[in-house]
């Protein structure tokens, strides 16, 4: 069926609508215009882009998650309308995952509805600005209508966050069968705005946690016991709120447990792991595990830090 637009209304001049996801990985801002599609003489939908032309503007980092409102509509046909949207993601690059809520909605007449929307990019998307072009489907009992409207935008951005993890104190390499201990440093630096993280990480059941030894710049932490009994590995789970352009750190001190059997570990060579990787939860940034490597008494390290006795 044809239509025609019509008419532009600017909104309130200098009317900025700004908001932001929870995770503040996700960045809108938004100066827009209503624009009325007319069907015959007197029947309208109406929708909301932005000064640039879009339906919305998402900025979301390499490697993240955003959830969005994609499109805002209002119906001014005069009787209930029945709509939906549609994206066209055939443009995209296999590592952008762009939904689009797609089912139809009821909106009475001058009613307002907002369709929701989220992406999830991996770490190797470049950065760039992606766009998808929306279809907007109508339907009342007078007539139906397929629209063309204003496209989304994706603005993809490298990540606005690090993570580190780094062995401060203790040998990487040492006898079995001997009490040891290792200090361990997970940091984190935000280049962007304040915002808060969650960082987790395991410590595998070879060791326990000093909690007397343990402690952080800023935020609260928790270890977590899970497995059999005590012989279980701990879990950790640091919430801290990090600054623009600031880092925190949390010092993580442990050491070998006796089995039990009550032999102290380690009890046999071989390679161990301190940890499994700090985890930026949400971001999909990880940190390696760092490892240290157990040997006979006698033999000793040549090409690691340190050798106990």
């Amino acid at each position: 069926m044809k239509w025609t637009a019509v008419f532009l209304v600017l909104l309130a001049s200098s009317m900025i609508l700004i908001g932001s996801s929870g995770n503040f990985r996700e960045y809108e801002s938004q100066r827009g215009v209503w624009v009325h599609i007319s069907q015959g003489n007197e029947s309208y939908i109406a929708y909301f882009c932005t000064e640039g032309g879009y339906s919305a503007v998402v900025t979301v980092e390499q490697g993240s998650f955003a959830e969005f409102n994609a499109l805002t509509i209002r119906n001014q046909l005069g009787e209930t309308l029945e709509a939906r949207i549609e994206g066209d993601y055939s443009a995209l690059l296999p590592d952008i995952d762009v939904e689009l809520e797609s089912g139809w909605v009821t909106l009475f007449d001058q009613e307002e509805y907002s369709f929701e929307g989220n992406v999830s990019v991996a770490s190797g998307v470049p950065v760039g600005t992606y766009t998808i072009p929306i279809i907007l489907y109508g339907s009342w009992d007078k007539g139906d209508a397929e629209i063309s409207i204003c496209p989304l935008r994706i603005d993809v951005i490298a990540p606005q966050v690090e993570l580190t993890k780094t062995l401060i104190d203790g040998n990487t390499t040492v006898h079995i069968k001997t009490n040891q201990s290792w200090t361990m440093r997970i940091q984190v630096t935000n280049y962007g705005a304040e915002r808060e993280f969650v960082i987790k990480d395991v410590i595998p059941a070879e060791f326990e946690v000093d909690l007397n030894r343990t402690s952080a710049t800023n935020g609260t932490y928790t270890f977590t016991s899970q497995g059999a009994g005590d012989m279980g590995s701990t879990h950790m789970e640091w919430r801290v709120t990090v600054g623009a352009g600031e880092s925190e750190y949390i010092d993580i001190t442990i050491y070998t447990r006796l089995n039990p059997a009550g032999q102290q570990e380690f009890t046999s060579p071989g390679t161990y792991i301190l940890n499994e990787g700090a985890e930026l939860v949400g971001y999909g940034i990880k940190t390696d595990p760092i490892t240290v490597e157990a040997v006979k008494e006698g033999d000793c390290c040549h090409h690691h830090r340190g050798c106990d006795g």
